[in-house]
């Protein structure tokens, strides 16, 4: 009777060892793209357009959360993992394989009416003081086109406050990122004052350059099937989504 068990175990153990395997989806911690939740799954833009795309896909898909610094490192390191949502640039060109972009915004100047009731432009920062997330895209804007440091947070929400306490004069950031960190703040975007556009940019799904490229397609295909079916914009409006003009 135990050798007749024998085959029908190791089948067993087949079917169990040849499961899908999760693909796992490294999310950089910046509200409203990606966000950690004080109970349950993260949340976010980006993190609802991968886990529609994988359930199309019918992909299992685990999400680990983290603070930028974290996931960009992450994803050169590990070839298995996807990341989202890098900005697409040209110091980060070169260090990933960039999948598909997944939405657009607008990297801005920011102030508070109160102090500063007039549009900020990129000529006024100079002697002032500047916020910036740190490590993030703003950071790079504005070393790279004023060769400026900015005074630099581990999260938007700081730079919000900072912003309304008079701390710094300007934040520099992406546009749908200031408008929800500010009321993640409990402040009020109306005291916000839009200034100059320093450069229109889009979130990307990108992975680490080895990454499978019939893999990295499937994914890509999906998500350009998203965005041409309407699911996509649906997804964003949800979180009060201003697309760039």
């Amino acid at each position: 009777m135990r050798a007749l068990c024998l085959p029908f175990f190791a089948l067993l153990l087949l079917l169990v060892n040849t499961g899908a395997q999760a693909i796992v989806l490294v999310a950089a911690e910046l509200p409203p793209y990606a966000i950690r939740s004080q109970q349950g799954a993260p949340s976010g833009m980006a993190i609802e357009i991968m886990e529609e795309a994988a359930r199309r896909l019918k992909e299992p898909l685990t999400i680990e959360l983290m603070p930028l610094a974290r996931a960009l490192t992450q994803a050169i390191h590990r070839k298995d993992v996807l990341l989202i949502p890098p900005v697409r640039s040209s110091r980060r060109e070169h260090l990933y394989y960039w999948i598909t972009p997944l939405l657009e915004d607008d990297f801005v100047i920011v102030s508070d009416r109160r102090f500063r009731p007039a549009p900020l432009k990129v000529t006024d920062l100079p002697p002032l003081q500047t916020g910036t997330l740190r490590y993030s895209f703003g950071q790079h804007l504005l070393r790279q086109r004023l060769q400026l440091e900015s005074d630099t947070v581990a999260t938007e929400e700081l730079n919000a406050q900072k912003l309304h306490r008079g701390r710094i004069d300007a934040w520099v950031g992406a546009w749908n990122a200031i408008l929800y960190n500010q009321q993640l703040a409990g402040l009020s975007t109306e005291r916000l004052m839009r200034g100059e556009t320093l450069m229109r940019t889009q979130f990307y799904l990108a992975a680490h350059k080895d990454f499978p490229f019939k893999q990295a397609q499937r994914w890509q295909a999906v998500i350009d099937e998203m965005r041409r079916d309407g699911s996509l914009t649906r997804i964003i409006r949800q979180y009060n989504y201003q697309a760039p003009e």
